[in-house]
């Protein structure tokens, strides 16, 4: 277990302030949240935070529950054909609601038509990490590595498809880098490689990374974020320097629920949503590791997706990345 989850974990009853619960046919049951990937990083925390905050809040317990594998895809296709009875939520990300339906041709559901946007939740950057004895303490340094060895250093990411592996892809195209691209399934055995010198660089959430930074066990050389981020302020944005000026692109999270879910259902959901994400408490807790509530209703984090979808669209094309 990474200390962002572990600690995540252990302030879960905190955020779970008691709520009475309104009147009504919905919910007379506990909830289940779907978590699209593997326990042990980012997205485990934030769901489970967001599953507590919810839960809070309506009434009834809202029960994680880790469905990991392609990028996403698996646990937002069991959403997606999920009754449309408000029972069943998942924790959408980038990966999943705007990367995947790109990259993958042989999807068993439709992410755009099949799921309803209910709220987005928080976001963080994604970072460049390197071993610990990789001769190099810069990016433009690195980058000057990986060129003197086009094909030869080992890029991981937490998955074909993961936000990791396209923004990734996406620094690499603009920097002129050929690195081997080694998907794992999840951010644990990638930092277990990547702590013992079998791996030379990721790109990953930014949150489980910087312990270990701050211990001396890998190196952070830059974050994806428009300015440097507020809990890490001496790394430098990937814009800054690479010498890429412009480039950003943040990781997110949020919730979404099956099409056809009542409107009535959707709404109370959001309404908790951007009542505990905006709680000083919510607050405080996901700054303390690196991640920013930034919640959205559904009409803007629709929006928000839509735009999203059309950015990663053309990385995916520009890259021809097709993963069958």
């Amino acid at each position: 277990m990474t200390t962002t989850r572990r600690a995540l974990l252990a302030t879960l009853p905190l955020l779970a302030t008691p709520a009475l619960a309104q009147s009504g046919p919905w919910p007379n049951r506990p909830v289940r949240m779907v978590i699209p990937f593997p326990p042990g990083a980012s997205t485990d925390a934030v769901g489970r935070t967001t599953a507590a905050v919810i839960g809070a809040r309506i009434g009834q317990p809202v029960v994680a529950e880790n469905r990991g594998g392609a990028g996403g895809n698996i646990g937002a296709e069991a959403v997606a054909k999920s009754a449309p009875d408000g029972y069943t939520l998942l924790i959408t990300t980038i990966s999943a609601a705007v990367m995947g339906p790109h990259l993958y041709t042989g999807l068993g559901y439709d992410p755009v038509k099949d799921l309803a946007p209910v709220a987005r939740t928080c976001h963080t950057p994604n970072c460049i990490a390197v071993r610990a004895d990789l001769p190099v303490n810069t990016l433009q340094e690195a980058f000057d590595l990986i060129r003197s060895r086009p094909g030869a250093l080992t890029m991981g990411s937490p998955g074909n498809g993961t936000s990791g592996h396209l923004i990734g892809e996406s620094i690499n195209r603009a920097a002129g880098l050929s690195l081997q691209h080694i998907p794992y399934r999840g951010t644990a055995p990638m930092m277990t490689d990547l702590l013992a010198g079998r791996l030379d660089v990721v790109h990953d959430n930014l949150p489980a990374y910087l312990p270990q930074a701050r211990e001396g066990k890998l190196k952070v050389l830059a974050v994806t974020s428009a300015e440097r981020w507020y809990s890490a302020p001496e790394i430098p944005t990937v814009a800054e320097a690479a010498n890429m000026p412009g480039f950003a692109a943040m990781i997110w999270w949020g919730v979404q629920a099956p099409a056809g879910t009542p409107a009535p259902i959707l709404q109370r959901v959001a309404e908790a949503i951007l009542e505990g994400f905006g709680t000083p408490e919510v607050k405080e807790r996901l700054q303390s590791f690196s991640i920013q509530p930034a919640p959205l209703g559904a009409a803007e984090f629709a929006d928000f997706m839509a735009t999203e979808y059309r950015r990663w669209g053309e990385v995916v094309r520009e890259a021809k990345i097709t993963l069958g």
